[in-house]
């Protein structure tokens, strides 16, 4: 059985991505993304079911590092084995994550 653990290494504002805030056409500023906290831990089961509470565009933007890490892929000079860093493609406040693929023997 292989699962996966979905960790939240930063949680940008659009400050951190543009150099300032980012003022939506009404006045209101954007803010930096309301549904993941750093250090959140999700876990993925081995049929790559998106966890719950995990928002939907970050698992769409995350989902290939967890197949490739699934099949035996990654970069383990760079990151180490079975581990991949990604992040969601909201481009004004993006949100970094760390990826383990964890074997059950």
């Amino acid at each position: 059985m292989v699962s996966f653990r979905i960790t939240v290494v930063k949680v940008f504002e659009p400050k951190d991505v543009i150099g300032k805030d980012f003022i939506r056409t009404n006045g209101e500023p954007i803010p930096k993304c309301p549904f993941l906290e750093e250090t959140q831990k999700f876990l993925v089961d081995e049929m790559l079911t998106q966890p719950e509470g995990f928002c939907p565009h970050a698992w769409y933007g995350i989902f290939k590092e967890i197949w490739m890490l699934r099949n035996g892929n990654g970069y383990p000079d760079w990151t180490g084995e079975n581990t991949l860093f990604a992040t969601c493609p909201d481009g004004i406040r993006p949100v970094c994550f760390k990826i383990e693929k964890l074997d059950h023997k």
